[in-house]
């Protein structure tokens, strides 16, 4: 199998690479976050008589709710802004079909100077990601203060 010559394990390994990059910061924001749980709410838990995974559904993961949102809306951002992967490992190949949006973007402006066009990409590449975003604080919106 050919890693970077064939379209799905072209983007396998582009993705790969890509968890591989944001894997370790998320993994600290989320230690952070569940750091900032209080220890009573636990402890309240437990002698109210829940199980652990009671625990975990009750205490946990809405504690974990804005670092959650934060992690995932910062990982699609920086998924939308994947250049360097997909140019030095495959470089667009094969074909053109691993180009990002942003290695596009680039290639329009910086290699064909069609400033305007790439422009006008940038400003639609940035309201889908305001769109994005705006889908993430909806998903993951408390839908108990109502």
């Amino acid at each position: 199998m050919q890693w970077t010559t064939d379209v799905p394990p072209a983007w396998v390994a582009l993705v790969g690479v890509t968890v591989w990059w944001t894997l370790g910061l998320n993994a600290v924001i989320f230690l952070a976050g569940l750091q900032d749980i209080p220890r009573e709410l636990h402890e309240a838990a437990m002698v109210d008589g829940a199980s652990a995974w009671r625990r975990f559904r009750a205490v946990t993961l809405p504690g974990l709710r804005p670092v959650t949102v934060f992690v995932v809306n910062a990982t699609i951002l920086a998924s939308a802004n994947m250049f360097g992967q997909s140019y030095l490992i495959t470089a667009g190949a094969p074909a053109d079909q691993t180009k990002t949006a942003i290695y596009l973007i680039a290639e329009t402006g910086l290699r064909q100077f069609d400033m305007g066009t790439a422009s006008a990409m940038s400003f639609i590449l940035a309201a889908c990601l305001m769109a994005a975003s705006a889908l993430v604080f909806g998903a993951f919106r408390d839908r108990s203060a109502r």
